[in-house]
């Protein structure tokens, strides 16, 4: 079986946004797989009409770069962005181009006659799936996110992003979850002086 391409997803709350405006609830970014680039990501929390809680959101097509020559392409090769335009990101899902939305996994709940390992699996699900339609002709993306603190004990939202798996539910997907990587919240260390010189 050949390994399936990832890309990173990751956004924290927005401690921008006041009380009643419409900014969004999480700011960050993610990678398409196969992409050497991460574009921006804007996600708003609501409920839907039972009460789970999901995100939806938009991608910005425009890749976050040192280059501004290659920002500045990307804008020029965009194409019209046709509203109309809808994919089906799984099932009763449409999408319009930049569209992302994530649920909560109803997969990871435990289940009682789950065996120890089955168990263990199902704890390792990501707590919300979802979708994105990039909207550049490129395929629906698979987004997986496990809910994760930073350091001041702020929500954030870690995961990763694939293309689909056929013949697999949306929620079963289990990409490898993120750790203590270059996504992380940099730690501050101070400097071991032990080792300067004296002289």
């Amino acid at each position: 079986m050949t390994e399936q391409p990832q890309g990173n997803f990751i956004a924290g709350q927005n401690r921008s946004k006041e009380q009643g405006t419409n900014y969004p609830d999480f700011t960050g970014r993610l990678s398409i797989p196969g992409r050497d680039h991460e574009n921006a990501v804007a996600l708003w929390v609501a409920r839907d009409k039972n009460g789970n809680v999901y995100f939806s959101g938009r991608m910005d097509p425009t890749p976050i770069t040192d280059n501004v020559k290659t920002q500045i392409e990307s804008l020029a090769d965009r194409p019209v962005e046709d509203m109309t335009d809808v994919a089906e990101g799984a099932a009763n899902l449409n999408l319009r181009p930049g569209q992302l939305v994530c649920f909560a996994n109803s997969f990871k709940q435990p289940d009682p006659r789950d065996t120890t390992e089955e168990a263990e699996k199902r704890a390792k699900r990501p707590d919300y799936w979802g979708r994105l339609l990039p909207g550049d002709g490129s395929p629906v993306v698979a987004i997986s996110i496990w809910l994760d603190q930073d350091r001041y004990k702020r929500p954030i939202l870690r995961g990763a992003t694939s293309y689909p798996i056929p013949g697999m539910q949306p929620g079963d997907e289990v990409g490898p979850r993120p750790g203590d990587n270059e996504l992380a919240t940099p730690k501050i260390t101070k400097p071991d002086n032990s080792e300067r010189d004296r002289s």
